[in-house]
């Protein structure tokens, strides 16, 4: 199951209209707030999942002098709470109190973010945790996103970043979504935007993206050649460090998609029985259907993430 916060950049340029390369335009902060909308009052969310929306910005004072502190740089626009607590009509009211100004302490974003996620109880089963963070602007207030997301941070949450648009910092921003075995998405199109946003149930989504299996080959070289220099050799012992840091990544995904095959079929066994108690079928069908897809990938991700730890045996 998912906590997932949706950090959206607030500073002032998200109120600007953001021209893609294919020709159309559109006010990025509208263009978020709606997509919020749609996918939290759409069933395209994972079921049982709590969600929250949490703004990032950093307001000015008299003489243009940032605010400190960033619980006054952030604000909770809708708490963490499980999806169905909310109606369309009122996540849209709470959305559109959104106001724009300022600039972008992403790092501050990440850390109240976190902080947020943390306080919310796992339970018996344990949840992913998730920000995705939303932003058009280079981080020019606070402390460096990269130096937020250490190691533990790293174990313990998965970062989105979305760019909407080319002015953000593609080289600081996509280290801390792959530290934290998150993605990093340039969009340019309402269509883009909703896609990103998606929690993506997929291969590629949940973790055997290309820069884990290039992470997993490189580790493999560096191991054969170690055995080649002799295991006493400084170069073996390197390959060794190289080769557990990478395993540890990928036995993270791996819990993570065990995780999400046990909730899957789970769900797809609680609507079985709820279509033999007199379920409509057309409801069954809707409501399964993204159920039944997460279950078949997540076996697919499952062998192939079980495939390069093996390869990294040692």
């Amino acid at each position: 199951m998912w906590d997932i916060l949706y950090a959206v950049d607030a500073s002032s340029s998200m109120a600007d209209t953001h021209k893609s390369p294919r020709g159309t335009s559109f006010v990025k902060m509208d263009l978020v707030r709606q997509t919020i909308v749609d996918l939290l009052s759409g069933g395209q969310l994972p079921f049982g999942s709590k969600l929250g929306v949490m703004t990032f910005q950093a307001p000015t004072r008299a003489g243009g002098m940032f605010l400190k502190g960033g619980e006054e740089m952030t604000k909770m626009v809708i708490p963490l709470s499980p999806i169905e607590a909310e109606t369309k009509a009122s996540m849209t009211a709470m959305l559109a109190k959104i106001q724009v100004s300022g600039a972008t302490p992403s790092g501050i974003a990440i850390e109240e973010g976190l902080k947020q996620l943390y306080a919310v109880n796992d339970g018996p089963v344990k949840r992913i945790k998730k920000i995705v963070m939303i932003t058009d602007e280079k981080s020019n207030v606070g402390p460096k996103p990269e130096r937020v997301v250490n190691d533990e941070v790293a174990q313990k949450a998965i970062i989105d970043v979305i760019a909407i648009g080319e002015k953000i910092n593609k080289d600081t921003l996509s280290k801390v979504a792959t530290k934290t075995g998150g993605k990093f998405m340039v969009v340019e199109s309402a269509e883009e935007l909703l896609v990103a946003m998606k929690p993506r149930i997929d291969v590629r989504g949940l973790g055997v993206d290309e820069t884990l299996l290039a992470d997993v080959k490189k580790a493999e070289m560096g191991l054969d050649q170690g055995k080649k220099d002799g295991t006493a050799s400084m170069g073996y012992h390197q390959a060794l460090d190289v080769a557990r840091q990478v395993r540890a990544r990928a036995n993270k995904r791996l819990m993570e998609v065990m995780m999400i095959r046990s909730q899957a079929d789970s769900e797809v066994r609680v609507l079985t029985a709820q279509l033999e108690k007199g379920l409509p079928m057309q409801e069954y069908a809707r409501r399964v259907w993204p159920r039944a897809s997460e279950l078949d990938q997540a076996e697919k991700v499952e062998k192939e993430l079980k495939s390069a730890m093996d390869r990294l045996a040692f």
